[in-house]
């Protein structure tokens, strides 16, 4: 990708996103609790984030491809293995994560190097209040995803500081915390 690409790129998530979150907290968080037939406190109570992620992030998915094709127009849905979009000529892998801690989970497939990474805080009635966003060229840093192993298909991607360079934060910011970086999220505005 060009720097041009880039720039309209992240223009464009810049924009999606907290209009994604503004489309869950007032039109899908009721919508979920209408199927479920319960409040999101009551379905979740008791659950890891990781049961959260995995019904939440499908949702806030079909939201954000939705929104980033009005922004532009060679951004397609292009779902593979390793990749779930595609800008002009350029697969993009999406990671979406509600839980806390510095890193992303996904299976263990081998993925293209640019990825769109967003991460959520959700309070206990489905709401989500903060959030951040980056994009990265995998080619180009350190990091990389863990191999999964005997036991799962999974596998994880944190980034070492020496990485922080290669990461464009969209929302929020990366902080250095010891050996990996922390993503630090935006409060939500009202």
């Amino acid at each position: 990708m060009d720097q041009q690409q880039i720039n309209g790129l992240v223009a464009a998530i810049q924009t999606t996103v907290p209009g994604m979150v503004t489309e869950w907290n007032t039109k899908k968080l009721p919508q979920f609790e209408n199927l479920v037939e319960q409040t999101f406190r009551q379905y979740f109570e008791g659950r890891q984030t990781q049961e959260k992620t995995k019904l939440v992030a499908p949702i806030l998915d079909v939201v954000f491809a939705r929104l980033m094709k009005t922004q532009l127009t060679d951004f397609v849905i292009d779902e593979g293995v390793g990749r779930d979009y595609c800008y002009g000529t350029t697969p993009l892998e999406s990671k979406i994560t509600l839980g806390q801690g510095n890193g992303w989970v996904g299976n263990g497939y081998a993925k293209t190097p640019w990825h769109i990474l967003m991460k959520f805080s959700m309070d206990d009635d489905g709401h989500i209040g903060e959030m951040f966003a980056t994009l990265v060229d995998l080619d180009q840093c350190q990091s990389k995803w863990t191999a999964p192993d005997t036991s799962s298909n999974f596998s994880g991607l944190t980034f070492l500081t020496e990485d922080a360079d290669q990461l464009t934060p969209i929302i929020g910011t990366v902080k250095h915390n010891s050996k990996y970086l922390k993503p630090i999220l935006a409060k939500k505005n009202s």
